[in-house]
Parts: structure tokens; sequence; C-alpha cells
């Protein structure tokens, strides 16, 4: 007898349990991108926090499937496209990749996550200091390498050379191919604006970032900054990190689906904005929410700030800037924006830097005008402040005012005197970055109404005097610019594709162009011959009753160098009367930038020339 037929599902039936299944199997975690994408072994650092990217990641758990590395937290974050995973990496773990595997709602993925092998420190993190010249950098403007990637698919197409304000197609290739121009002309260390991925409109400057993990491909790779760190130290370059942990662009993917409730200050239709209070942060008389504002406001519209409150958050931050250190080998960090952001994340992230790598160096964008204020944020500072920040270095804006005031005709050398005098609010002077202009800021002949004398006058003091000087690209051109920020962010000449002629090259330069570049390039070259100029006790005397004669010793157990400034457009005998006491009887000077031989007279003074400066090595008993 033949046993009864099942009955055949009925439509209704099969058709549930599809939807059932397919449910089901769209419920199932992916993992899209993991962030950071490997670690290393042997890092201080070494419980990195993973970040998924994905789908369906809450009430996942995780495990690595080898022995060695272990997942010791899962954290779900407040969407379900994101879950954060505490590691754990034994000091004798082996390289190699690991399999992460992520198993929850109704299914399982595997990641593959690689822990490699840290390269040799030799040669990098090497830090920079006062036997540094720092070169500022706009990549976008410099020079076009690869002309092919000025547009790429993805990317907003904003390439415009016509356009100030458009993208030009300078790329890290084009200052890769300009090392040795800039190492000739006695440039130690690069600082680049930044160079991650900046997807929003206008950002061609580079802080907006979209990626934190990617360099902008129109800039060219990761691996083409790797070059160009590897290139630079070849050449026995530095290269110096534009970060900016206060903020992200608006287009970065972050503002559609937030990782965390607390992940920006604000949002996107609510947040503060205009709240530049940046003394709250010492003021004693500060009304208590004051601070809280200054943290908390957003750059600009187009800048999401970022709560650096949140620990997932700040994990992140930490361990990207951790990341692109070890990644590259890069020797130091410009922290952008620097009160904006909390500053008891800010000590935390430079404290965690400077364990990792304790010869790197950062300096803080704080821009005011007050020494008293920037001094503050200076490690060892001796000013009373309720907060640490472990920051080694800041940037000098007062003395960069005092100057751009003495070129601009409305300041005097005793400006310069008066800030310079304040360096005992600083708890190291010698690390502060000293520059006449930056990116942001017109520049220097611009600001002097064309007066190449009081701008080689500024360069002089600039590169003679205390700090770690910055000079701005193509100051030794004396490029011009404008009043604006995309005026004053000109193109190098020779640097893109079809330009008449190229700066790079000393047939492609004006008479007043090369007059500026021999002449910098000269101080820059004594600079590096006088250790004096670098490291010697700084000796200055007041300027004259007229305010307009300016004079100075740099001094070390071998050597001394005396600076004069004078302030007349007409020739002057500067007096060496106050200085004379520290000058042999019988010596003579040496102007070290035209090699021409000066008797030591105390009483006759100095010749020098109108807008003129000298740097006089003094030779002699006891020199």
């Amino acid at each position: 007898m033949m046993p009864p037929k099942t009955p055949a599902l009925s439509l209704k039936v099969l058709l549930l349990l599809l939807v059932a299944s397919a449910t089901a199997a769209a419920q199932a975690p992916t993992v899209q991108k993991v962030e950071p994408a490997n670690w290393w072994t042997g890092m201080r650092w070494d419980t990195p926090q993973l970040m998924l990217y994905g789908a369906n990641l809450d009430g996942i758990e995780a495990r690595f499937i080898e022995d060695g590395p272990e997942v010791t937290a899962v954290h779900p974050a407040a969407s379900a496209s994101y879950a954060f995973i505490d590691v754990r990496l034994p000091e004798d773990l082996a390289p190699g990749t690991y399999t992460l595997e992520i198993e929850g709602n109704g299914g399982t993925v595997t990641v593959s996550y690689p822990v490699l092998a840290r390269e040799p420190a030799a040669g990098r993190y090497q830090g920079f200091g006062p036997d540094d010249v720092v070169y500022l950098v706009m990549p976008d403007r410099f020079a076009n390498g690869v002309p092919g990637n000025d547009r790429v698919r993805g990317l907003r197409d904003e390439y415009d050379r016509s356009r100030p304000g458009g993208r030009h197609g300078g790329d890290l290739q084009g200052i890769i191919d300009h090392l040795d121009y800039l190492r000739d002309l006695g440039v130690t260390a690069l600082w680049l604006n930044p160079v991650l991925e900046n997807r929003g409109r206008g950002s061609y400057h580079g802080y907006a970032a979209t990626d934190l993990y990617r360099i902008d491909a129109r800039l060219g790779s990761n691996e083409d900054y790797r070059r160009l760190v590897e290139a630079a130290h070849q050449r026995d370059m530095k290269v110096i990190f534009d970060h900016v942990a206060n903020h992200i662009g608006i287009a970065h993917p972050w503002i559609d689906d937030l990782p965390t409730d607390t992940w920006l200050n604000g949002s996107v239709e609510d947040h503060l904005s205009d709240k530049h209070y940046k003394l709250a942060v010492s003021d004693p008389h500060a009304d208590a929410r004051t601070e809280e504002l200054l943290k908390t406001f957003w750059f600009v519209d187009g800048m999401p700030d970022l709560n650096q409150t949140d620990p997932f958050l700040a994990s992140y931050l930490i361990q990207n800037t951790l990341w692109w250190i070890e990644y590259t080998g890069l020797d130091g960090i410009r922290e952008d924006t620097y009160p904006y952001a909390d500053q008891a994340f800010l000590a935390d992230w430079a404290e965690a830097i400077l364990a990792e790598y304790p010869d790197f160096n950062i300096v803080g964008e704080i821009w005011d005008l007050a020494p008293a204020y920037t001094a503050l944020f200076q490690d060892g500072t001796p000013l009373p402040r309720d907060f640490e920040t472990h920051l080694p270095s800041v940037m000098d804006f007062a003395l960069s005012e005092a100057w751009r005031e003495y070129m601009a005709g409305t300041g005097t050398l005793e400006g310069v005197y008066h800030v310079l005098a304040q360096d005992f609010l600083y708890a190291d002077p010698a690390h502060v970055m000293t520059f006449i202009d930056n990116h942001d800021m017109p520049r220097a002949l611009y600001m002097a109404e064309g007066n190449v004398g009081k701008v080689k006058q500024g360069l002089t003091m600039l590169l003679t005097t205390r700090g770690i000087p910055q000079i701005l690209y193509g100051t030794e051109i004396g490029m011009v610019g404008g009043e604006s920020h995309v005026e004053l962010r000109e193109d190098m000449p020779g640097g893109f594709p079809g330009d008449s002629r190229s700066v790079f090259h000393e047939e492609g330069r004006t008479a007043e162009e090369a007059a500026m570049f021999d002449y910098l390039r000269r101080l820059l070259h004594v600079r590096q011959e006088h250790p004096a100029l670098t490291e010697g006790d700084l000796t200055h005397f007041s300027p004259t009753w007229s305010n307009n004669t300016y004079a100075y010793l740099r001094a070390t157990g071998e050597e001394t160098i005396l600076v004069v400034i004078n302030g007349y457009e007409t020739d002057r005998a500067v007096s060496l009367a106050e200085v004379a006491p520290h000058l042999p009887d019988d010596g003579r000077f040496v102007d070290l930038v035209t090699d021409e031989a000066l008797p030591i007279d105390a009483e006759g003074g100095v010749p020098v020339g109108g807008w003129g400066s000298r740097v006089l090595l003094v030779e002699g008993a006891g020199q």
C-alpha cells in the first residue's frame, strides 16, 4: 500500500517562507569598511578600537578566529550602520592577517584584519625644531605633477585654473618633483596644508575633510603621501602634517548617518556660530558658559564641529593620528584652530602621540596677538592655568603682527622689541614657531606695498632671531598676492602645464624674483652654517629714541653674530654704543650675506643701507 501523499504547500505559505528567508538574509550583518584598516605589533597603543561601517551591526558579537588578538568589548552605535569593537593585541603578537568574525541578526560575516610589523624608527618621526626652516605649501597651488588626477570620478569637479577659488591641479607628485629645488633653497621641513579627502564645495584648501583615512584623490593616494615623506627624508627634510581635530566638512558621510548621538556639537539644522570666545579658556572673569560656547560652535556652517568629549570619537581621532604617523613616518603636526577644541581631549591626544613618538613635535595654531595667551598653551608654562596641554610648540602671531605692522608702516621696530621682551611668558621661546605670513594672511610684500627692502628686513629678523621660522611658498620669488585668501594663494609659475615660464629654474625668474630668491637662499644657508643663529642666546637692545633701528646678538661659546636693522629709508650708521661691551676691542665684522669685512667701530657705528639689514659675524679676541 502506498503511503499517503504529503499535501503540497500552498502558494501563500510558500511566499511567506520566502519573505521570511529574505528578511533574515537582509538582516544579517554586513561590513563595508573597518577603520583603522590595520594596526601594528609593538605599539604602545595596543588596544585599538575598531570602527565598523556596514549594515545591521546592532546586537552583534565579535571574535578573532585565530589565537592572538582578542576582542575585549563590542559597543553598539546609535545607528546600526556602525559598531565599535575593542581589541587587545598581545606584546608578542606575530604580524599577520587575522580573521574577525562578526555574528548577529541571523548571520555571520568575516573580515580580514592585517596586523603589520613596524618599520625601523631610524629617520622617521624626527620632530622639528629651531635648527629647521619650515616651508608652508598649499598643495593645490604649488605644482601639478599628474594632470590626469585633476578631475576624479566621484569627487566634485571644481578644476578651473581661471577661477581663483577653483581647484588648480597641484598635487603631491608636483611637490615630490620639486624637493631638490626646496632643498637647494635651504628648506629643511615641509608643512603641507591638509591633504585628506575634501569632497565639499570650495574646499581646495583641505580644511573640510570628508574621509580621515584617505588622501584626496586629486592630490594623489595614501601611497603617494607616504612616498613624499620618504623622498623628503632621503633629502634630510622633514614633513609636518596639518591636522584638524575641531571640525570636518559638511559633505562627510557621517553627517547623513551619525555614529552616536553626541558625535557633533549641534546639528546641520541647529548649531551655534560666531562664538570665537578664545579668551574664555584663560579669562578669570569669563561667564561659566562662555568656554562651552567656544568649544561647541561651528567654525563655519560648512564645517560641522566635532564633539571630542564623545569617547568613541576621541579614540577615533587619536588612533587616526597615530595611524598616519606610523604609516608614513612623518615628523610633526600643525594642529589647526587649537583653542576651539576640547582641551582635555587635546591633552590626551598630544600625550598619546608623544608617548608613542618621543622625538615628535606638535605646534598649535593659537591665533591671538597677546603673548600671554599664546604662551599659556605651551607645555610647562609658568603661567597659571587649570588645564594641561602636553603641547611642545605654539605659533607666534604676536611677533608676526609686529613684523607686519612694521612693514606696513603702521608699526615700528620698537613693536618687535616689545614682543620679544615678553619671552619670559613662554616655557621655551626657542620652540615657538615664527612667521611673517601664512596661507590665511596677506603676503609680506602686499603688506609692505611692494617695499622689497622692508620684506628683506622681515626675512632677516625671521631667520636670525629665536624660534622655528616658517616661510610661505612663493616668498622666495617675492610673490605679492592680494587681500583675500584666494588672491594670496597664487599658483607658483612653472608648476602647471601651459605656464609660459618656470620660477623653479634660474632662467625663468625675472630680475626682481632672482634678487629675492638669491637673498633668501643666502640667508637660509647662512642660518644652516652658523649654530649661533639656531641655538645661540638672544641679547637685544632697545631701538633708539626714534624707534627706527634695532640691534641684537645671537651668541654661543664659539661664535657671536650681530644683526642690525635700519628702519630708515636712507643710509645710516647704526650706533654700537650699547652693543660695544659685547664686542672685542681689536676685531672685525664679516657680513655673512655679502662677505664684506668691516672694522668694529664702536663710535662710528655700522653703515647700513636704507631699509637695510646686516648679519655680522664678530671676529677677534675671544671670538
